[in-house]
């Protein structure tokens, strides 16, 4: 086993951005939403030189107040109509509970903002679509925040995939869960109102999506939600079986009863394997990115390099995700994390969801 460190990490390194040294090349951007996630996209801010925090918008005054007072200028507003009427911004992350996160897309849309809203976009993919329909016809950036596809480890085992390098996918085997925390069954993700449903529709929406990154288009599902442990409305558990067309096939367990948190997703294929393991430091980390290859002397398996990505923070990913929002915007890049995406992965947790 080979193991060191590889360069493609300084092309995805970011900058720390002092938030006093804002100028009038930044986009004017407003957040919505200051709960857990809210935070971290604060964070991520403060790594790009692209954007200025213009507003910060959440029904909490307190918790708003306390991600803009970190950004000179940056006003609060209480709810997404007032903000629209009165801020002065060009652009909007949206990171609410998921029962909002259509209509406040919706609203920012219609508005003449260009919008990157946080998965899983909204409860239906009807929805979704329908914001999507919206965007094309106000000329306006609709991108989803599927972070995952920003992991290093993620970005350059797509890289090695793409190139072909272990031969055509075969399958993907993914693990993904915590275990909550005291008390967890009464925060709003158990409210299924709010929350359109559970783990399956939370990080099972990640699973998904890489799945079909790695893999295109499933035309067989096959799935469980099931609540196990915690109570309440919605599943704390999911279990998935994808298949292709041509029967290539993804298993994808999520779980909030994961009680050591865990990220594992592995890619199979015909001349070698991927494993993206762990996720900065949170999920048995730090995150890695092992490469098995057939030995081109001897035929055998496996010759394997492990990429370890120590310095690799919560933030991180995001902050790549605000680079190509801005680049989408300014005309250099074109979107990669689409709306439809999003829609197509809704979807599969719908015909899940539909069982019950």
């Amino acid at each position: 086993m080979n193991s060191g460190k590889s360069d493609f990490l300084k092309e995805v390194r970011l900058p720390n951005v002092d938030a006093n040294n804002y100028n009038s090349s930044m986009i004017k951007l407003a957040l919505v939403g200051a709960g857990g996630i809210g935070k971290i996209w604060a964070d991520a801010l403060k790594k790009t030189d692209k954007f200025a925090l213009a507003a910060v918008v959440d029904v909490d005054a307190a918790k708003a107040k306390a991600i803009a007072d970190a950004f000179p200028g940056a006003a609060v507003y209480g709810e997404i109509k007032e903000a629209l009427a009165k801020g002065d911004f060009e652009a909007v992350v949206i990171a609410t509970p998921h029962a909002f996160l259509a209509s406040v897309s919706y609203a920012a849309l219609v508005a003449g903002k260009h919008v990157l809203c946080e998965k899983p976009a909204g409860i239906s993919s009807a929805e979704v679509a329908e914001n999507i329909a919206v965007a094309e016809k106000a000329k306006r950036v609709y991108m989803i925040g599927f972070n995952h596809r920003y992991h290093p480890a993620y970005m350059q085992a797509k890289e090695i995939a793409d190139k072909g390098e272990i031969g055509k996918i075969i399958c993907v085997r993914a693990r993904y869960g915590f275990g909550g925390r005291p008390g967890y069954e009464k925060e709003w993700r158990f409210n299924k109102k709010i929350s359109g449903g559970g783990e399956l529709i939370d990080q099972g929406m990640h699973m998904i999506d890489m799945a079909r990154w790695f893999m295109g288009d499933f035309a067989d599902v096959l799935g469980f939600a099931e609540n196990l442990y915690w109570g309440g409305e919605v599943e704390d558990n999911g279990f998935l079986l994808l298949r292709t067309a041509d029967k290539r096939v993804a298993q994808i367990h999520v779980s909030w009863t994961n009680w050591e948190w865990v990220h594992s997703f592995e890619i199979f294929g015909t001349k070698g394997y991927l494993s993206v393991d762990g996720l900065d430091k949170r999920y048995r980390g730090p995150e890695k990115l092992t490469v098995g290859k057939v030995d081109p002397q001897s035929g055998k398996f496996p010759v394997e390099t492990v990429t370890p990505f120590p310095e690799e923070k919560k933030e991180d990913s995001f902050a790549r995700e605000l680079e190509e929002f801005a680049a989408v915007i300014g005309g250099t890049m074109e979107l990669k994390s689409k709306g439809e995406d999003v829609v197509e992965v809704l979807k599969i947790v719908e015909r899940v969801y539909d069982k019950k």
